[in-house]
Formats: structure tokens, sequence, C-alpha cells
């Protein structure tokens, strides 16, 4: 069974999208007004916020879904107006952009004063990432183009969102394999990704 297959299977297996979108979700518990999803992919979060939250989408996919609008993250630019948003999101976007620190620079530019956000990057220094390196096949130009462009540890994801916001709240995040196999080595070095819940500087 080829990584990319196991992964799928994984994914399914544990309910991992539900945890981790239910996951992202309690951070804008709190949160009224719109809250912008960038890189939302097929939109998955929707049903995992509160009614009280007006959800966008911004992604390259082909979607349809209500308030979705198609743009190419790599264009550096967010087609949104300034300070037009009371939330965004973007979970496991960034590491796969060529530009990250530009499009943090928009989330800011499109985030009301007051609005928060929530950034997660993956962690490059846990034992996800060795996993994956040791078991997974090079991979061809066609398919690595579409994977991470940038490699992050704990300490270098919070120096990127430190550019343009503050910290009020991070959290690691564990992978399906972590919480069936390796719940023992649940350390935060060790973990997946690395979420940081923060306000504009």
């Amino acid at each position: 069974m080829e990584a990319k297959d196991t992964m799928s299977w994984s994914l399914a297996m544990y309910n991992y999208e539900a945890k981790r979108y239910t996951f992202i979700g309690n951070f804008f518990k709190n949160t009224k007004g719109k809250i912008l999803d960038v890189g939302c992919c097929r939109g998955g979060l929707r049903k995992y916020l509160h009614c009280g939250l007006e959800y966008y989408g911004a992604d390259a996919l082909i979607n349809n879904f209500e308030n979705y609008i198609r743009v190419d993250l790599n264009s550096k630019i967010l087609p949104f107006k300034s300070k037009q948003f009371d939330a965004i999101n973007c979970s496991d976007v960034l590491e796969h952009l060529f530009y990250p620190l530009e499009i943090l620079k928009e989330i800011k530019r499109v985030l009301k004063d007051n609005g928060s956000v929530l950034v997660s990057l993956p962690n490059d220094k846990g034992l996800n990432r060795i996993f994956v390196d040791l078991f997974s096949n090079i991979q061809s130009y066609e398919d690595a183009i579409f994977q991470h462009h940038w490699r992050f540890s704990i300490q270098t994801a919070r120096e990127l969102f430190q550019k343009e916001f503050k910290i009020t709240e991070e959290s690691p995040e564990f992978g399906p394999i972590f919480r069936k196999y390796l719940f023992f080595l649940k350390f935060r070095k060790f973990c997946s990704g690395w979420f940081m819940f923060g306000m504009k500087k």
C-alpha cells in the first residue's frame, strides 16, 4: 500500500477529519460575524462552526457552495476588502505556498482590528515527519509541486506567525497514528502540527 493510500485509510478509519474540524471550531466558539477559511479545500469546516458565524471559503479548487471564492493563493492576494472578517482560519496551508509571509500579511489586511486568527503549520521536527521521510518513496516533480514547499519547527512556526500577529493561545496537534498507536509519545516536541491563535499586533 502506497503512503498516500495509507494516509487516506488512516484518516477515514479514525474519523480524523471530524475530530480535527471540531478542534478548529472550538477556537471560534465565542466568535460572531464573518469567518474566512483560507485554503478551505471542500469547505468541510462549515458544519463544525456555530450558527453565529457566516462562513466564507477561499481555495484553488472548483467548489459551488455559498460565499466561496476560487483564488490562486500563490498570487499573494486575497480578493477581499480590508478589515472585512471577524475571524480567519488558515490551517495547514502556508507550507504549501511559495509566498507564505505575503499571504499572512493579506490575512492581516482583511482581518478586522479586533478580529481573531488561527494558523496551523506541520511540525517537521516531529515524529510524523520522520516516519513519512523514512517510509515514503521519492516523488516526481509533478507530485512534489503540490506538497510542502516550506518546513517548519514549532519555533519557526511561531516566528512566522509573530511577524504579523500576537499569540494568545497555542496547542499541539497529534494525528491519527499518534492517537491510535503512539499515545504514549504525545509530547509537544513530537507533535504533528502546531496551532497558533491570536490577534493583530
